[in-house]
């Protein structure tokens, strides 16, 4: 559900709002120059008050953004718009600047975004969730596709996990498996078996994959239930699915194109973190790992037909008094407009990595990251 005063406050704000100093600039610690050097333009994150902020990927000059826009917050995929739980948009102007989108979307109460890849057809369509609230119900969730122009909205049927198609106004979409030969379930499980199916409206749905194969492909047994999580490429072109089967110390990431088709898979001893995200290229995946015995987890770089670049995360870089009240958990990766460089929220701040290697940056960040914006006079 969505609090009324989130939805009143996006209605009212309608012009572009000047930024102004918000709190003083937090670098990283000493010793980071050199790794931080060459980076360039803004950060949008996520206060823990739900405001938006802007801020160099350094941690410095941080300027407001907007007011309490809600915590779910994400980015498109070219990070020219961001999209609000409640299905209202942010767009990027030059300078950069925010401002909310003349948007036909419906407010209600009763919907939210596919988060956290909810726009569609090349940004013109954002997808919505008729959520009910409680995971157990999530399987049933009515799934709309709306235009951003029109307001309307073409319904996709219902699912789990889902995620925009960025090349037409459909979705990605997670659901529960109807039985045939190739949905299995275990008996005395409550979770059978799931499928990825590509749903556009107008066009007939494409089954990509069942959970059963995708275990097949990875070595599991067919009928262990697993979660499926679609991630799209940029273009659309691929879906990675990042495949979680119950019980399993090792889960995968498999990319399918848009018939089904594997091409390529990893294994991710001891489990992913998050969700895997995609570089502005869309040949390569950031994702991060668990270690065994639980230490800090790595961070992961992977391209296609490559081994993945492994940099292993520093520690929070906030004191313990602070972790208790931003958390310690490792959150959402972003990459750099140049396809160079890798951040990822870190329990209240931020670690920074170059996507070929090396040691990471802890930085002070204001929040937590959604979007990295190119530098004023980028193409």
């Amino acid at each position: 559900m969505i609090p009324a005063a989130v939805l009143v406050l996006a209605a009212a704000v309608v012009a572009v709002l000047q930024f102004r100093p918000f709190w003083p600039a937090a670098r990283g610690p000493a010793g980071n120059s050199a790794r931080l050097a060459g980076l360039a333009g803004r950060i949008v994150a996520v206060t823990a008050a739900g405001g938006l902020v802007l801020s160099d990927p350094d941690g410095a000059h941080v300027t407001r953004a907007m007011g309490n826009v809600g915590e779910m917050v994400t980015g498109a995929p070219d990070n020219r718009s961001l999209a609000l739980l409640n299905g209202q948009v942010i767009t990027v102007r030059h300078g950069p600047a925010l401002a909310l989108a003349s948007s036909s979307v419906p407010l209600s109460s009763e919907t939210t975004t596919a988060w956290p890849d909810p726009f569609a057809d090349h940004e013109r369509a954002i997808v919505m969730l008729q959520d009910f609230g409680a995971q157990s119900q999530s399987s049933s969730n009515p799934i709309s596709v709306v235009s951003l122009a029109t307001g309307r909205a073409v319904s996709l049927g219902v699912g789990d996990q889902v995620a925009g198609d960025p090349q037409a106004a459909g979705a990605f979409v997670s659901v529960v498996a109807p039985p045939s030969p190739t949905a299995v379930s275990v008996p005395g499980s409550a979770e059978p078996d799931s499928e990825i199916v590509l749903r556009d409206a107008g066009r007939p749905p494409v089954l990509l994959a069942t959970a059963a194969t995708l275990n097949s492909d990875l070595g599991y047994a067919r009928s262990l239930p697993a979660s499926l999580d679609p991630v799209p490429s940029p273009s659309g072109s691929e879906v990675a699915v990042a495949v979680r089967p119950q019980g399993a110390s090792v889960t995968g990431i498999v990319i399918l194109n848009r018939t089904g088709q594997i091409l390529g898979r990893a294994l991710t001893p001891f489990g992913t973190q998050g969700i895997p995200a995609w570089s502005p290229s869309g040949r390569s995946l950031a994702y991060l790992a668990g270690v065994d015995g639980g230490g800090t987890p790595e961070l992961r770089i992977w391209t296609i037909g490559r081994p993945a670049v492994t940099s292993v995360l520093p520690g929070s870089v906030l004191p313990a008094s602070a972790q208790s009240a931003a958390g310690t958990g490792y959150g959402v990766c972003i990459w750099s407009p140049d396809g160079m460089s890798v951040l990822c929220g870190v329990g209240g701040g931020w670690a920074i990595a170059k996507a070929a290697g090396g040691r990471m940056a802890a930085v002070h960040g204001p929040g937590s990251p959604v979007a990295w914006l190119p530098a004023p006079g980028s193409p």
